[in-house]
């Protein structure tokens, strides 16, 4: 495996964790209501 495949397989995994938490974030502000 390459650098460059490495480190994109890393982009890509903190990229889809960025996601799970802004969903979460986004379900948690819908939950308690303060999302306008």
């Amino acid at each position: 495996m390459t650098l460059l495949q490495c480190s994109k397989i890393q982009v890509d995994r903190t990229y889809s964790r960025a996601v799970n938490v802004l969903t979460f974030f986004k379900k948690l502000m819908n939950i308690t209501g303060m999302s306008e």
